[in-house]
């Protein structure tokens, strides 16, 4: 082992002990985090209006500071663009964060988008959170696994646009101004890529000059991922290579991180694309709290980082829309159960829901799964559906009958004469489609009756709702679709749910034009 990857390998262990003792201590850290971050905030506009130079306890914080929703708290992050300073955060505010596939109220400050304050503190804290993810990959492989070969990271375009006295883009393209050189020089892809923003062109410079590249680790959105597989491996049979899958094309590919959505409805596909065994490890992170979990083990919940500038805290799922919602610390919040997020942040964001629902696994260390959204669920008929259980319910398929997916969607079909009863239509992209379709939407079926006791119940005798219909539609169905709507790329995801009637009928008549 050289130098360079000896000090490396001793940064990640020194990493590593720090991640471990915080997470034996989780709720102790977390106190300190609030209390760190209050005093750092007391003497702006937020911290004046809300006393947090008196503020003690998570108690006090709760019953002092309100939640916030994003159009309240907009109208005053969003001074900053007319130059403002010291308003929820110490100094001024200089880049946001446009958040994807997620809108603010008509209306509202920034509407049609979310701008979301990326402070000093939150990008030194968002690199930290690199740093960390870096080590346990090096703990899973070993050093030379990430040191031996370059990481590849599938993000949106770094361009960022003006905004008054501010600068505003994806997330991508901010904390890699901030990195340091060498670790940027180890990154693909390069810099003219990276700010492309049109996503097929984007794909097309990767194919071409990285086809072969000394890819060590490749961090994307699974689906996005999964597009950039098969352009390589078109690529390289035209090219007559002879190699039939990622890993011959990258043979230092050891790792995928997975961001934005499961990654369990993917796994099988990507065995069959990489070829041969690899780590994987799943994130959870926002644009508002930057990376808050990482995978620790192979197939296992994934690890809160409860040490990084950020203070979280849990609602009852089942609460998580009333306006006194019990708001519990880690401390107070119980194994198994369902809680929607709040975060206060070093990027000067205060008891701001996600909108994600997470479940302890355990909680020392605190270890969760991501179980759906608060308000993105299937239930036209009162069913009652979770991303969560949807989710479980695909990758259950898959593995029953062999299927491999490349996207899915999930619509209501409404009761009309004649069929007086409601059912759920599937609509599914393959990249291996089941022998048998029958036995692939049964397990689905199966999956979510096991999980959701509302479901089962509308399905008992299809009394309230009919079997699912499995639609299949043809190949880049949902990569046209995705490319009307301007969405191509980044974390970008299609919508597991469909958001309107019309959704489903415009991906159906996309694949009928393709050709299904």
């Amino acid at each position: 082992m050289g130098l360079v990857a000896c000090v490396l390998a001793m940064d990640f262990r020194r990493r590593w002990r720090i991640f471990e003792r915080s997470c034996a201590r989780p709720v102790e850290s977390q106190f300190a985090v609030l209390r760190g971050l209050l005093a750092r905030a007391a003497s702006t506009e937020w911290g004046r209006r809300y006393g947090f130079a008196d503020i003690r306890t998570p108690e006090q914080y709760r019953a002092r500071v309100p939640v916030s929703d994003y159009e309240t708290a907009a109208a005053s992050w969003h001074k900053a663009f007319d130059g403002a300073a010291d308003v929820a955060w110490p100094g001024h505010v200089r880049y946001f964060a446009m958040s994807s596939g997620t809108t603010a109220a008509a209306g509202a400050p920034g509407a049609g988008n979310k701008y979301l304050p990326v402070t000093a503190d939150a990008i030194r804290g968002n690199i930290r959170a690199g740093g960390l993810l870096a080590a346990c990959l090096a703990r899973r492989g070993g050093p030379r696994s990430i040191t031996d070969g370059r990481a590849l990271y599938l993000g949106g375009s770094t361009i960022l646009i003006p905004r008054g006295k501010c600068l505003h883009g994806d997330a991508s393209g901010i904390v890699p101004r901030h990195i340091p050189s060498w670790v940027r020089a180890r990154s693909l892809p390069a810099d003219d890529i990276r700010g492309v923003a049109n996503w097929q062109e984007k794909i097309d410079l990767i194919v071409e000059r990285y086809l072969t590249a000394d890819v060590c680790a490749l961090g994307a959105c699974p689906s996005w991922a999964a597009l950039l597989f098969k352009q390589m491996l078109h690529a390289a049979e035209a090219r007559g290579l002879g190699r039939r899958t990622i890993g011959e094309l990258w043979p230092k590919l050891r790792h995928f991180i997975s961001y934005g959505m499961s990654f369990q409805p993917y796994r099988r596909a990507f065995d069959q694309y990489v070829g041969r065994d690899i780590h994987y490890t799943g994130t959870y992170s926002s644009s508002e709290a930057g990376m808050s979990a990482i995978q620790v083990d192979d197939a296992g919940p994934l690890r809160l980082i409860v040490d990084n500038g950020v203070f979280y805290e849990f609602i009852p799922a089942g609460r998580a829309q009333d306006a006194d919602g019990p708001r519990l610390h880690l401390g107070e919040v119980r194994q198994a159960e369902d809680y929607a997020v709040l975060v206060s942040t070093n990027g000067g964001i205060w008891a701001l829901p996600l909108g994600d629902v997470v479940r302890f696994e355990s909680l020392s260390p605190p270890r969760i799964v991501f179980a759906g959204r608060t308000q993105l669920q299937l239930s036209a008929f009162g069913e009652h559906v979770t991303l969560g259980s949807i989710e479980k319910a695909v990758a259950a398929a898959c593995e029953r009958t062999g299927a491999t997916v490349a996207d899915y969607t999930i619509a209501p079909r409404y009761p009309s004469p004649e069929s007086p009863i409601p059912a759920h239509r599937w609509i599914v992209e393959f990249d291996r489609p089941p022998a048998d379709e029958a036995a692939f939407i049964a397990a689905a079926d199966q999956s979510i009756r096991r999980e959701n006791e509302d479901y089962d119940t509308h399905r008992t005798g299809d009394y309230g709702l009919l079997p699912p219909q499995l639609i299949p539609v043809a190949p880049r169905t949902f990569y046209e679709w995705m490319k009307a709507k301007g969405k191509l790329g980044g974390q970008n995801k299609v919508p597991r749910v469909a958001l309107s009637p019309a959704m489903a009928e415009e991906l159906l008549e996309i694949s009928r034009r393709l050709g299904r």
